[in-house]
């Protein structure tokens, strides 16, 4: 995609388009103001600004409801999050919301990495299967299943981890790894 201009085009004005065509010929091109261009319309800078303070208001509720209610977050996750045996008040106390909600999401976002061992399941309703490795740079893995067999998949067709992970695959794989060396 081109860059973008704003340009004003007063009456009786007429604006072109030079280019160079498949032959390497140059082309101009007339453009009409009220079919080839999209007219600018100012920003409704109130809106924009109530809706980014709505926001704010719903990611500090949605972080303080976390923090406070033991059902979303239990104390083991807060303790993880913030530091040990820190109470509520100690996490409301020493931290902005900003400082909270970014703690927060670090945390949830190192909760869905999926890391070799982790046993997943598949959006079409495939057997859970564990992860083995990814492919750098790409969007393929390797996974292997309960019955021994192995596949490549994308990791897109991952729906969900199970929670339930296996070190002893990573361990396996990195003892393999060494004695190729």
């Amino acid at each position: 995609m081109g860059k973008k201009y704003i340009v004003e085009v007063g009456r009786l004005e007429r604006l072109y388009k030079a280019s160079v065509n498949g032959n390497g010929k140059p082309n101009i091109t007339w453009l009409s103001p009220e079919v080839d261009l999209t007219p600018y319309t100012e920003p409704d800078l109130e809106q924009v600004r109530k809706e980014a303070y709505e926001k704010g208001l719903s990611d500090a509720w949605e972080a303080a409801r976390k923090i406070c209610t033991n059902w979303v977050l239990p104390d083991s996750v807060l303790s993880e999050i913030f530091g040990m045996n820190k109470t509520i008040d100690d996490i409301m106390k020493e931290n902005t919301a900003s400082e909270a909600i970014e703690k927060i999401r670090q945390y949830e976002q190192k909760k869905e990495e999926i890391k070799v061992g982790d046993e997943v399941e598949l959006k079409c309703g495939v057997r859970p299967a564990i992860y083995m490795q990814g492919t750098k740079g790409s969007d393929e893995i390797y996974l292997l299943f309960k019955d021994g067999s192995c596949g490549l998949h994308s990791k897109s067709e991952i729906e969900r981890k199970t929670g339930r992970h296996f070190p002893e695959i990573a361990t396996i794989l990195e003892k393999m790894r060494g004695e190729q060396e």
